[in-house]
Formats: structure tokens, sequence, C-alpha cells
């Protein structure tokens, strides 16, 4: 069985989100702090989630390029083959 360990923090918020937590908290039936961890987890999932995306994008423009890279490398085989060096003999 798992212990969770639970720490207690200070945080500092305007009276407004206060109001707004306390408000959110009992729409949820939660408690101010169930409804914060809440909110951090899913923030936090949130943020993992982007960086993740920016990484797929990166990778994804890496293989452009590289996609780009072995297209150009062809070109001249391609060529060559338009020009009739390869003939396709169909009997």
């Amino acid at each position: 069985m798992e212990v969770l360990i639970v720490k207690r923090i200070m945080i500092t918020i305007t009276s407004e989100l206060l109001g707004d937590v306390d408000s959110a908290a009992q729409r949820l039936k939660q408690n101010r702090s169930q409804l914060i961890r809440r909110a951090v987890t899913d923030f936090l999932q949130q943020l993992k989630q982007k960086e993740f995306e920016a990484l797929m994008a990166e990778g994804y423009k890496e293989i452009s390029r590289e996609d780009s890279s072995i297209v150009a490398e062809s070109r001249p085989l391609q060529a060559a083959a338009a020009e009739g060096i390869w003939e396709w003999n169909d009997e």
C-alpha cells in the first residue's frame, strides 16, 4: 500500500480569487485544498502536454528537413531515369 505524504503550504491570493475558489469548491462539493490540488494537477498535466507537443513539432520539422534532403539527393537519379538512361522493357 502506497503512503501519500501530504505537505501543508501557504499561498497568497487575492480576496476575489479566494472567493472564486470557495464558490467553485462549493459547486463541486470539495474543500479548498481538494480544488487547488485538482487545479494544480490539471495545470501541470496541460503544461507537460504542451511541452510534449512542442517536442513533437520540432521532431516533425527535423523529419521534414531530412525528407527534403533525401528528395534533393534523389533528383539526379530521377533525371537520369527521365532521360531514358534506364529503359523499361515490356517484353
